[in-house]
């Protein structure tokens, strides 16, 4: 009967030892995968910031060109309609020293025809302003930042970010 018992208690420490060793296999093999999880959504995240970013300084890019531009072309346009605007006074005088009637009528259309060029000019810079405002409201207040220290997410007041967020496969920052 003693041989029994020990039998039992050899057999209940075996198993007892082989669901210990199976139990620490699952955890290393869990911990294990968890890593690899973890760097996956590392490496995905970053691929997604750095597309993101990218399509940001494109946008900003070719907003800043147009900018530039429209502003190059105000600068040019504002510069030959106060040219004009000194000729048809210069003109206006003369008309009115020698009364001439067409003088006067061609000098009203040229106001007229720079009064509408000032509107297409302010609704330009309405427009333009308004991309800005849209691109600002897509990207929901937030900043890209770069300097020595590295680059940076400038997230906008009161708003705090969750980083423990998926969406399918990949990592996700919930802001709060």
């Amino acid at each position: 009967m003693q041989q029994t018992g020990d039998s039992l208690a050899s057999l209940t420490q075996r198993m007892r030892a082989k669901t210990e060793q199976d139990r620490q296999e699952i955890e290393a093999l869990a911990r294990k995968q968890f890593s690899d999880l973890s760097e996956s959504l590392r490496q995905s995240s970053t691929a997604a910031l750095g597309t993101t970013e990218a399509a940001i300084r494109d946008r900003l890019g070719s907003l800043e060109q147009t900018i530039a531009s429209r502003c190059q072309t105000l600068s040019w346009a504002f510069g030959k309609k106060c040219l004009q605007a000194l000729l048809l006074s210069l003109s206006m005088l003369l008309g009115a020293s020698l009364g001439g009637w067409g003088v006067v009528t061609l000098l009203t259309r040229k106001v007229t025809a720079l009064q509408n060029e000032i509107q297409n000019l302010h609704a330009s810079k309405a427009e333009l302003e308004s991309i800005a405002d849209q691109l600002e409201k897509r990207t929901w207040g937030l900043r890209l930042l770069e300097n020595q220290d590295g680059r940076f997410i400038v997230l906008p007041p009161k708003t705090s970010a969750r980083t423990d967020w998926t969406v399918g496969k990949q990592k996700a920052v919930k802001l709060e």
